[in-house]
């Protein structure tokens, strides 16, 4: 059945069995209002739904709440007011018939001014949500996740159509930004450090296949890819910080997602009314559930599977001072790839090479808000975290007897303690200033077969800690000026490592729709951390580690950046910036043009030295229209040239310097009958080809066994195919008395183009030549949700 039938069908069926009724179903919007840097509640901030008719409007209480009853379902503008305070709007908060909306709001009090009008920016729902963040930053909300075409509802795979981010692969999700490795990336999760939160998560990256988070647990989260404030370390590319949202605190609510990529479902109710509540979701994959009826949808030689548990308790004390939270995530993954069946059909190396590929992460914690004053809060968490990656490969002789080729097997755990005073000194300026102590737990091993021996690489277990002490000072010493000072430090245990690294943004606001902005910031990364632990033979017959002593990568951002709004619903946002990156490992061979910054994945194999250099020069440009009369979209173009020094000081493209890189991500909607709503939408993705270097020689490399020796005096001078990828979603809405529902279907790579797999070609000694595998061809996505 062609899947627009299918679709077609679906809608049909799911219609008939939720009838329509007369009544127009209406939902309440309820929430708090609060000062976004003491988080006291705002007496009397006024709350108006502007898109309903009548534009109904409440004032908050005394503890800052507001609850707006009867309000229309459907997409709604709702601006947010309190004299004072710079006012705050949520563009296209969509309200459905059977769960409530909650929305917390943090407002920010306006510089007094005496002697000029007072110059306010126009707010809207994507400013970030870090008020210290000026740059290279948007917030993007769970709804952003679900409407964009083939996002597949996850934060991940809907960024790489933000400007600066690279879109290279159709089944991973690695995170490339301004031409820098995934290596770079921060995740973050309810304030705290976590490893990389992605079914089958890359060693030693930041990628895989797709995040653990459930859309149905996501609030409002922050994405940045440059410059950022000082509470961010242990980073040189960009961070990820997500958030949890809370569960409805006066009534039970339910969610049942079925998909392609999983059957969720989710709860949320009151633990105690009014103080207390509960949030959790479980996805199981769909791929396992069919794998299990010997049903393979990727590949005929590949079954794979995966499942993940998110939870959120929150608990309010009576005199609202204290707020407690309790989350948790945990992802479990594993994929196995057969080899081709019956002898007679083998014809290349791969064909009687089996894989197996297990990765597992986990992470509970708990947070606690103390308001200690009217003026200052005190935040502080503690979370305890790990990870497997487990990586085998096989090969079978003729008689179907394996031989293990490659045995890796990487054990990472955490415990980490977060901390941070939160001060408002005046309407002009507000400090905050706190600490992340991590103890990092390791069990690292790493071994291939090289002829008829196993060379080991890494077999490391120990533990080592990461101190990280930051501060911010943020000023407004006059309307149209803000001044966002900070200092972050970082010390690693293991080897003494340190860096203090100043951070400094300016914003000037020339007009109501025009301002410029200015940010400078030092970054510094640990390296994976395998890495410093490398088995190197010492030339008597045992081996030696070398990279102990590394440095931090450490790297210099400058942006500057201009925004302009073009009307009430469209923005112009360009922003042109500079990296220099430096103590970066290379090769300590100077023939050798080895480079960490273009490792994928995975961790260093041979003996470096931190003398390296790195550039990144280019020019982010974003048109925007905010949902408006149904419409929407983000067009996005980056003009870059990444380039690398090795040791013999030349400089040479680096793996990812495509130079040029585009997106759109837009769509419509039209009413489709009484209580519904029709949305189409388009994404589409394009990048120049990434680079690769040529083969010398098919004797394998004795520093990446898995490949050929290459001719590393031409590095990365072959540009493969360009990448280009169109996808369609549609999708239909609507809502019930009792029940709201969406039926949607994402068709991924409309047009199944053959884009050339760049990070992932394989090199096959028979052949002796490098293999390219095609990305994804033309890829359905089918999913349901229905909400009680």
């Amino acid at each position: 059945m062609k899947p627009r039938t299918t679709f077609l069908s679906l809608v049909l069926l799911t219609t008939m069995a939720f009838p329509a009724f007369a009544q127009n179903p209406t939902q309440t919007i309820k929430g708090r209002i609060l000062d976004k840097d003491t988080r006291q509640p705002l007496i009397g901030a006024t709350v108006v739904v502007a898109t309903a008719d009548g534009r109904p409007g409440a004032v908050t209480d005394t503890d800052g709440k507001f609850e707006l009853p009867g309000v229309p379902v459907g997409r709604h503008r709702i601006a947010f007011q309190y004299l004072g305070y710079e006012p705050y709007l949520v563009e296209d908060a969509i309200l459905n018939s059977a769960k409530e909306l909650f929305l917390e709001v943090e407002l920010v009090e306006q510089a007094v001014l005496t002697e000029e009008v007072v110059i306010t920016a126009r707010a809207h729902g994507n400013e970030p949500l870090n008020e210290l963040s000026m740059v290279s930053t948007r917030s993007f909300s769970v709804e952003e996740t679900q409407r964009y075409a083939a996002s597949a509802n996850d934060p991940s795979r809907m960024a790489v159509g933000f400007p600066g981010v690279q879109a290279n692969r159709d089944a991973r999700s690695d995170i490339i930004i301004r031409g820098n490795s995934g290596i770079g990336l921060l995740w973050r999760l309810e304030g705290i450090d976590i490893p990389n939160p992605n079914h089958f998560a890359r060693k030693g990256s930041s990628g895989g296949g797709i995040t653990i988070f459930s859309v149905s647990m996501l609030s409002n989260s922050d994405f940045s890819t440059g410059a950022f404030p000082a509470e961010y370390g242990n980073a040189f590319s960009g961070v990820f910080d997500i958030k949890f949202r809370n569960g409805n605190m006066e009534k039970r609510e339910y969610t049942f997602r079925a998909g392609m990529l999983g059957l969720d479902f989710s709860t949320e109710g009151p633990i105690k009314k009014g103080r207390s509540s509960y949030l959790a979701n479980y996805r199981y994959s769909t791929l396992g559930i069919l794998d299990a009826m010997d049903i393979r949808l990727v590949d005929e030689r590949e079954s794979n599977r995966f499942q993940d548990l998110s939870f959120k308790l929150q608990f309010n004390s009576e005199n609202g001072r204290h707020i407690t939270s309790v989350w948790g995530i945990g992802g479990l993954s594993d994929e196995f790839f057969e080899a081709v069946k019956g002898v007679e059909n083998w014809e290349t190396y791969t064909d009687y090479q089996t894989r197996d590929f297990d990765t597992d992460m986990g992470a509970v914690g708990v947070n606690h808000n103390y308001l200690i004053d009217d003026k200052s809060y005190l935040r502080t968490g503690l979370a305890v975290m790990g990870q497997k990656v487990l990586f085998r490969n096989d090969t079978l002789t003729t008689e179907l007897q394996p031989t293990k080729v490659n045995d890796e097997l990487y054990i990472n755990n955490r415990l980490v303690l977060s901390s941070y005073y939160n001060r408002k000194l005046s309407s002009k300026a507000a400090f905050k200033g706190g600490f992340i102590a991590s103890r990092l737990s390791y069990d690292l091993f790493f071994r291939y077969l090289l002829g008829e021996e196993y060379r080991t690489y890494l077999d490391e277990k120990g533990h080592t800690f990461l101190l990280q002490p930051y501060a911010s000072l943020r000023l407004r010493p006059h309307v149209r000026w803000t001044i966002n000072l900070g200092l972050h430090a970082m010390y690693f245990d293991l080897n003494g490592a340190a860096s203090l690294e100043p951070r400094l943004g300016i914003r000037y606001q020339a007009s109501e729709a025009a301002s410029f902005s200015l940010a400078y910031g030092l970054h510094s990364r640990i390296l994976p951390i395998g890495s410093y632990f490398t088995l190197v033979p010492n030339g008597a017959g045992g081996f030696r580690q070398p990279n102990m002593g590394l440095k931090l990568i450490r790297a210099h951002h400058f942006v500057l950046g201009y925004d302009q709004l073009l009307g009430k619903s469209q923005r112009l946002r360009l922003e042109a910036y500079y990296q220099r990156l430096f103590d970066v490992p290379v090769s300590i061979d100077p023939e050798s043009t080895f480079s960490l910054l273009n490792q994928i994945e995975g961790y260093a194999t041979r003996e470096l030295a931190s003398k390296g250099t790195g550039s990144n020069i280019g020019l982010d440009i974003t048109y925007e229209q905010f949902f408006t009369n149904g419409t929407f979209f983000i067009a996005a173009a980056s003009l870059f040239n990444s380039t690398y020094e090795p040791l013999n000081g030349q400089t040479y493209d680096t793996r990812y310097n495509s130079q040029v890189l585009g997106s759109f991500m837009g769509g419509k909607e039209w009413p489709a009958g009484e209580h519904a709503v029709l949305q189409t939408g388009l994404r589409i993705l394009y990048s120049g080809g990434q680079r690769i270097t040529p083969i010398l020689s098919p004797v394998r490399d004795p520093f990446d066994p898995a490949n050929p020796l290459l001719d590393e005096s031409r590095p990365f001078s072959v540009q493969v195919g360009d990448y280009f990828r169109p996808d369609l979603r549609a999708a239909y809405r609507r809502d019930n008395q009792k029940n709201a529902w969406y039926i949607a279907l994402d068709v991924q790579n409309f047009i199944s183009r053959n884009n050339d797999d760049a990070l992932d070609y394989n090199y096959d000694p028979d052949l002796e030549g490098w293999v390219f595998g095609f990305q994804s061809g033309i890829v359905p996505v089918l999913s349901f949700q229905i909400d009680l």
